[in-house]
């Protein structure tokens, strides 16, 4: 039997304490790539709610008013006149309440000749009841 001999000087401790150093490297390299605790920069933005749904449109959440000019403006929700301007457009929303106001849109359509601070009282009023705003407007013609 042939007995086989090392050329190495030494007893190899040395490179038993590389080959340890480079495993706990590893195992270090291998924690922190699993718990993701890179540094990160920016603002989280989660998706907005929205009441639709693939595929359906969920009407009942929205509601469509419109503003006539006038001395005294009139206001129509849907095709339904709403009596005593601004007050009754208040009482109507306090009819509205439900657990998420935000999910409930209401579209102004003003004519161009309604004043822009009406326009602005009934935004403003929308908004401080919680329910989301959008104003729907026509292309300019020239």
């Amino acid at each position: 039997m042939k007995r086989v001999r090392s050329s190495l000087k030494g007893n190899g401790f040395h490179i038993v304490v590389i080959a340890l150093l480079n495993l706990f490297l590893l195992l270090c390299i291998c924690v922190l790539l699993h718990h993701h605790r890179l540094p990160r920069y920016g603002a989280n933005v989660l998706p907005a709610s929205t009441h639709f749904v693939m595929g359906a449109y969920d009407r009942s959440n929205s509601h469509i008013i419109t503003v006539t000019p006038g001395e005294t403006p009139r206001f129509f929700l849907e095709e339904k006149e709403i009596k005593d301007g601004l007050d009754g457009i208040e009482r109507l929303f306090k009819t509205w309440d439900c657990a998420v106001p935000a999910r409930i849109t209401v579209v102004l359509v003003c004519d161009e000749a309604v004043a822009s601070g009406t326009m602005q009282k009934l935004a403003d009023m929308v908004l401080s009841h919680g329910f989301t705003c959008t104003l729907a407007g026509r292309p300019a013609l020239d």
